[in-house]
């Protein structure tokens, strides 16, 4: 089955002629004005081909299990106009607590996994490379989120336009509504929550397009820390005792993470071993994603889901990642660029900002009720999106598909229909006549970023939904399962369907200066994903602060439902802010510790800046020359 990516609409397409709307949305949508630009670019005798008939460069995937053959993107008018913007604003390059390199930098919520990046950077590989291998370290070292038996999203651009790899695990052929309701009701903690796991096929396919390194010197970092031992750091001990009361009644997980002296969790600092990691770890670096995908790891998947599991040996074998197009749109002269669907994250990140831009929220303070306000307003909008008009792309066609992203990458989406009111909040109940039916999303993810010498960059995100998944450890291989089939919704477009991916709040970003990466982002948190990566990125664009300052800022949230703006216990915001807010009619709450954890990258002047957000631990370290590297042997 190949994964096909519609080519980019044409100049002339009706979909970039200009809107009519509120105020016009500024007389034109920027699709239109793109349009308008590569029009007059193109020569007059240039015959227009349409997408159907334009045949991109495929590039055949030849491993033995775990991804499909690709149809590569070309880009077009529109791309090349994006990239010819100019940014209205600049990046502030430094701060006080980043890490900078011009060898590269990793940043990610656990020192020994970005110990192995930067390893492979020092080895002479790339970003992809160092990728992969702190995504297979996470799933030793982080193992709440980290994993192998979950999946994730990953947006890399090395010397090319950028790929967004899609490894987001699919449903069992076999779970129907009626079993997925008994799951639900199970609070998705068996054998029937866990999806298709696809982070294996996804890095594999990641590094078989881009990587240099071997496959099996990308793999090893993990192999080792699970063989040989890993230390169980802050934060890791923290997910490992909050989930106590369920790893403990699991003999795997008893096993691996607990301390026979107290018959407890392990605690910070202990060195855990996990042979059956080890093992699983061995067949994929030996085998690539056969390794898993079939074989005696399979086997023991499926074996290991109970007498609710769903899954088969042919749904594993079957599973494919798959290479899609980016959402790409513009921010006062940047380029945005972030995960597609089956990110819905992508989607409320574009709508977020396109509505922010729209109303120039930059206008505002930092952090002045005004500026959250408006935040908060166009959030609400951006995640009724998100909740209820996202879905699997591969169960459109490709006109179907092409009519959503038009409506994605539109600020006139929400906004005509429901304009912001400056001095009110918009109930979330008079959005949209799904808000009663809406269930709040829970996901325990995670986000790293890489930048390499040469100015690659990859940012990925990676989950097993809750925290150690479904709470199901495979037998032979401790393997922690995903319980992502809990994804699905009840309502609205993301319904479960046997064979299709679920949609998810992670959200990969990428955001260029005239075709070059600048900023490298993303962050766990669930449904707080989008808010997460778009204050970030406002307070590094449109406010100008260095890296570290925009990360460690206080941070709200509004998700459409509940019908409330959180704010971080950690960072409170004012007293007077509160009550500004208050008066406006919004609900506000303290309900949360912290918001996100942003592991991101700013890239200026041949120099990458790395910052590992406090609000979780982590590392942020930068490569050493290769030949310095030898040298200190």
């Amino acid at each position: 089955m190949k994964s096909r990516i519609a080519a980019y609409p044409t100049v002339e397409s009706p979909s970039l002629r200009p809107l009519e709307g509120r105020r016009g949305l500024r007389a034109r949508s920027w699709l239109g004005l793109l349009g308008l630009l590569c029009a007059c670019s193109r020569p007059a005798e240039a015959p227009t081909v349409p997408p159907e008939a334009a045949a991109p460069p495929r590039a055949k995937d030849t491993s033995s299990s775990g991804s499909s053959e690709i149809d590569v993107p070309v880009t077009d008018g529109v791309d090349a106009a994006l990239d010819a913007l100019v940014p209205e604003t600049r990046l502030s390059p430094g701060g006080k607590r980043v890490v900078s390199g011009k060898h590269g930098v990793v940043t990610s919520v656990e020192d020994q996994a970005t110990q192995a990046g930067v390893r492979m950077l020092e080895l002479g590989g790339n970003a992809v490379d160092a990728a992969v291998a702190v995504g297979f370290a996470l799933a030793v070292t982080h193992p709440s989120a980290g994993n192998i038996g979950g999946g994730g999203f990953m947006l890399l651009r090395l010397d090319g336009p950028t790929e967004a790899i899609d490894f987001r695990e699919t449903a069992p052929r076999g779970l129907t509504r009626e079993r997925f309701d008994a799951m639900i009701a199970r609070r998705a903690r068996d054998g029937a929550a866990v999806g298709v796991p696809g982070s294996v096929a996804g890095l594999h396919l990641a590094h078989q397009r881009h990587g240099v390194l071997p496959w099996s010197a990308v793999v090893e970092p993990a192999l080792r820390l699970a063989r040989d031992g890993h230390r169980i750091g802050a934060r890791q001990a923290k997910t490992i005792g909050w989930s106590w009361a369920h790893l403990s009644k699991d003999e795997v997980a008893r096993k691996a993470f607990g301390d026979p002296r107290t018959n407890g969790p392990v605690k910070a600092g202990a060195t855990v071993q996990l042979p059956g990691m080890a093992l699983a770890l061995e067949r994929i670096a030996k085998e690539g994603p056969a390794g898993f995908y079939r074989g005696p790891t399979a086997k023991d998947l499926v074996d290991s889901l109970g007498p609710h599991g769903v899954m088969t040996l042919d749904d594993l074998s079957s599973y494919e990642a798959k290479v899609r197009r980016p959402l790409r749109f513009p921010y006062r002269g940047w380029v945005v660029e972030t995960m597609p669907p089956p990110s819905a994250g992508g989607v409320a990140l574009a709508q977020t900002l396109l509505m922010l831009q729209e109303q120039q929220a930059w206008r505002h303070p930092l952090g002045s009720p005004d500026a959250l306000h408006l935040l908060a307003e166009s959030a609400r909008r951006a995640h009724a999106e998100r909740r209820f008009h996202v879905l699997d792309p591969d169960a459109l066609a490709s006109e179907a598909l092409e009519r959503k992203r038009q409506r994605w990458l539109d600020a006139a989406t929400w906004l005509t229909p429901h304009p912001i009111d400056a001095t009110r909040a918009s109930p979330s109940r008079d959005l949209h006549s799904l808000y009663e039916a809406a269930t709040r999303e829970l996901e325990h993810t995670t986000h790293f970023s890489v930048a390499d010498a040469s100015g690659g960059v990859v940012s990925c995100t990676m989950t097993l939904s809750a925290s150690f998944g479904a709470k199901v450890f495979t037998r032979e291989t401790g393997i922690p399962l995903n319980n992502s089939a809990a994804s699905f919704a009840s309502v609205g477009e993301n319904v479960v369907r046997g064979g299709q991916r679920t949609t998810s709040s992670m959200a990969p970003t990428l955001v260029l200066d005239s075709g070059r990466p600048a900023l490298v982002l993303g962050s766990p948190g669930g449904d707080t994903i989008p808010n997460t990566i778009a204050q970030v990125f406002t307070n590094l664009v449109d406010y100008g602060l260095p890296l570290d300052e925009a990360i460690d800022r206080p941070r709200i949230h509004h998700g459409f439902v509940p019908d409330e703006i959180g704010f971080e216990r950690t960072r409170p915001l004012s007293a007077e802010v509160q009550r500004a807010l208050r008066a406006r009619g919004h609900q506000v709450t303290s309900k949360r510790a912290v918001i996100g954890d942003a592991n991101n990258i700013l890239l200026s002047g041949g120099e990458a800046f790395a910052y590992s957000d406090p609000r979780e631990g982590g590392r942020a370290a930068a490569a050493h020359p290769p030949r310095q590297r030898r040298a200190s042997k």
